[in-house]
């Protein structure tokens, strides 16, 4: 036990000899750090970005980036940033009497190819079905009809009876509790067609905190976006709160709650316009669209002649799609006028 106790101690020595070389560099825990990848960089446009991690898995340490992908021994990534340093950890880790697998082991870094055009997605899922392959009597697709659910979303969405099996196909270790219920699916795609999360909507539990359960398949610090894979980013961009939502509007993508801001950061387009739900109550909602329009976001500012919380909500009241795509054009508003029409939309 002391000598694994030595070498852990080896292996932190020397994860802080070499942290002022690493940018954003933090210790969250006894064994675990964090910083911005050396090897991919993390990200060009923003430079807080922080997804390398250092972390403890057994006796030894070990690292892996969110963003790249990549995941090597804690000797590698010493290799990689200063040759002299890591042969100075060779050694002191032979001192303490290690024998076996070796941390230290010469194993090459491997950075995963950068990708340049889309993916053929995934079409056969275990424990699920998409729903346009259901008969026409399922309660889940009674469920999408009656959400009014554009028809040709149909191949895009899954049935599941057995929640928990499904995820449990996808990601073996989500370590998540969760009920085995019956729920329609809402797959996440990036822009390179690459699964990364899926959204259960409940179709038969009534507990409202479980009504959506949401779970990441591809590890990332990245905010959640759905619609990725259908967006064309040389227009303009609408992006709403539910993924169902984006469904009725042109060129939208969702961000699964509130807080649109972080996704119009994430998304490198022409104009993007945030609509926001149509809660003028909803103490959160105004507070987000107060930061948006200080922020000089393009913002929806709905009129008091909608009372429909939000698109699904107004296609169901009767509104066409066409007319509420002209009410959104009619009404987004920015700087000065956003805020001037934001004063009498908002009840609190």
């Amino acid at each position: 036990m002391l000598q694994y106790e030595n070498m852990l101690h080896t292996d932190s020595k020397y994860i802080k000899l070499v942290s002022s070389r690493l940018r954003n560099f933090k210790q969250k825990d006894a064994y675990l750090w964090n910083f911005s990848c050396p090897i991919c960089g993390d990200s060009q446009k923003n430079k807080l970005k922080a997804r390398g991690y250092v972390f403890k898995k057994g006796n030894d340490l070990f690292y892996r980036c969110h963003n790249c992908g990549i995941g090597t021994s804690l000797a590698n990534l010493l290799k990689n940033l200063d040759t002299a340093l890591h042969s100075e950890y060779v050694l002191e880790r032979y001192k303490t009497g290690e024998s076996g697998v070796k941390n230290y082991s010469n194993e090459a870094i491997s950075v995963p190819s950068p990708k340049f055009g889309r993916l053929q997605k995934s079409k056969i899922f275990e424990h699920a079905e998409w729903i346009n392959k259901l008969p026409s009597e399922h309660f889940c697709l009674i469920y999408a009809s009656k959400r009014l659910i554009p028809t040709q979303f149909y191949d895009k969405l899954l049935f599941t009876s057995h929640y928990k099996q499904f995820i449990t196909s996808l990601v073996p270790d989500h370590g998540k509790q969760l009920l085995d219920d019956a729920r329609l699916v809402i797959p996440f795609y990036n822009v390179y067609n690459e699964l990364i999360a899926v959204s259960g909507r409940a179709l038969e539990t009534s507990d409202k905190t479980l009504r959506y359960v949401t779970i990441r398949v591809k590890e990332s610090d990245d905010k959640l976006i759905y619609g990725l894979d259908r967006v064309d980013l040389n227009k303009s961009v609408k992006i709403v709160e539910g993924p169902i939502d984006s469904m009725f509007l042109s060129n939208c993508v969702a961000s699964g709650d509130a807080n649109l801001t972080i996704v119009a950061k994430d998304i490198d387009c022409t104009k993007k316009i945030l609509i926001f739900d149509n809660e003028p109550r909803n103490k959160e909602i105004v507070k987000m669209m107060q930061d948006a329009i200080k922020s000089r976001h393009n913002i929806v500012i709905w009129p008091d002649t909608i009372k429909a919380k939000d698109i699904n909500e107004m296609v169901m009241s009767g509104i066409s799609v066409d007319e509420i795509e002209s009410i959104i054009s009619r009404n987004t508003f920015a700087g000065l006028e956003a805020q001037a029409k934001f004063v009498f939309w908002k009840k609190i």
